[in-house]
């Protein structure tokens, strides 16, 4: 049984072939015209008139041909080429330029096998085989040809009999040459391919190995992330019980900083939990997203008023979601929006349908996007917000990807940042669940 291809391989395989038949491709834009203009000089030195005629047909048909070629691979690239189709008209030209300037005696015999190699790296077994058998009938076609000799005095350039060991000599040591240009070219190819194999194998091997690492990781740092939510709990419930104890208006206003700083804290590590779990499957169910949004603002109304903003949510939608899901995607976008917002602007809420989805925009006029960071946005870790962890709008993205949506970020013309947040009519994540 033959080994399954490592994950990749075909598709780097192809890439590498194409990538080195585009080399000859614009090789032979050199190469060819030189050789054809010498053989077409060779066939008109002689009387033959089949042969001027040949050599000149050939020379016409494959140079427009490799033109034309070059011109599809210039517009559409190497890989829209058919590899096949281009290395059987050059094996086929080439044979028939040898049978117009002397057949076993041409001095252009010796580019079959050359010609041979080629076709061995860049074809897959059965077509070389095919066009291989081709050039080896060629080959004894010439032979014939050179042995027949007087008998076909219309062919002079083919020789006039001589000896006929010497001509089976000369034919065999041409399809030994033919064989074995096949032959190396296979070995060259299986040479590279098992290169290919061979890396690619080493590379699962080591993601498996950082997989496996990135796990253990992710499961020590969520456990040790679950265990300081209890003391934080404590150090909260107790400062709340010594806060009307205090009569220093001092010392309350840094109890007061101790509770807000441990709320950060605990904000910080659910941001990190919910990173770090896998995303469970969707509680998938028609939704109100319009609904859900008034919902979200209703939790920042608070918040907004505090800070001098105002909050807006216009539009309705129905969408196939997981309603929790979604409302903490919106929660993270909407909390985005007041910290980047001014005292005296608006925060907006766009509700809309989308093609059977739905489409939520949310709409600040804060200083919009970093441009340290708006290539990374999405990245864990990266903020542009003082004390932000930089990992909730990396859960709200993979959140919405898992409902087959999308979550972007652009700049809002006047100033500011629309976030959008897009759901399909019908989810398709690879966690999505009934």
């Amino acid at each position: 049984m033959p080994h399954q291809p490592p994950p990749g391989f075909d598709e780097i395989e192809r890439q590498e072939v194409n990538r080195l038949f585009g080399h000859m491709v614009g090789a032979r834009l050199v190469f060819v015209p030189f050789i054809l203009v010498l053989a077409v000089g060779l066939a008109f030195t002689d009387p033959a008139p089949w042969r001027r005629a040949l050599v000149g047909a050939v020379a016409g048909v494959v140079v427009a041909f490799f033109a034309v070629e070059s011109v599809r691979a210039s517009r559409l690239g190497i890989e829209r080429l058919s590899i096949g189709l281009n290395l059987a008209v050059a094996a086929a030209g080439s044979s028939l330029l040898v049978l117009g300037t002397g057949g076993l005696d041409s001095p252009f015999v010796y580019v079959m096998p050359v010609m041979a190699l080629v076709l061995g790296i860049l074809l897959e077994v059965p077509l070389l085989l095919a066009v291989v058998g081709l050039q080896l009938v060629a080959v004894g076609a010439f032979a014939a040809l050179k042995l027949a000799g007087a008998a076909y005095l219309a062919v002079p350039a083919l020789g006039t009999g001589g000896n006929p060991l010497m001509t089976w000599f000369q034919s065999g040591t041409l399809a030994f040459l033919l064989v074995g240009g096949a032959g190396l070219g296979r070995v060259i190819r299986r040479g590279f391919d098992g290169m290919v194999r061979r890396a690619l194998v080493a590379q699962e091997d080591a993601l498996r190995s950082h997989g496996e690492r990135t796990a253990e990781l992710s499961a020590l740092s969520a456990e040790i992330a679950h265990e300081l939510r209890n003391p934080l709990a404590s150090v909260k419930g107790l400062a709340g019980l010594l806060a009307p104890a205090l009569a220093d208006v001092k010392s309350a206003e840094r109890l007061a900083v101790l509770r807000r700083e441990v709320d950060r804290l605990q904000s910080i590590l659910d941001e990190f939990l919910n990173f770090s779990r896998p995303l469970v499957p969707l509680a998938l169910g028609s939704a109100d997203v319009g609904a859900l949004a008034r919902e979200v603002a209703a939790l920042h109304e608070g918040v907004a008023s505090d800070r001098g903003l105002f909050l807006e949510v216009r539009g309705q939608a129905t969408a196939r979601c997981d309603p929790r899901k979604v409302k903490q995607v919106l929660i993270n976008l909407v909390q985005n929006a007041i910290d980047a917002s001014s005292p005296g602007s608006a925060v907006e809420v766009e509700v809309g349908e989308d093609g059977g989805g739905a489409r939520v925009a949310v709409l600040d006029r804060g200083g919009g996007l970093d441009p340290g960071v708006a290539d990374r946005v999405f990245e864990p870790g990266v903020t542009s917000k003082a004390g932000g962890s930089g990992i909730g709008l990396t859960v709200a993205r993979a959140l919405a990807r898992q409902h087959g949506g999308e979550l972007r970020l652009a700049p809002r013309p006047g100033g500011g940042l629309v976030a959008e947040l897009a759901l399909p009519a019908f989810p398709g994540g690879p966690e999505a669940g009934a």
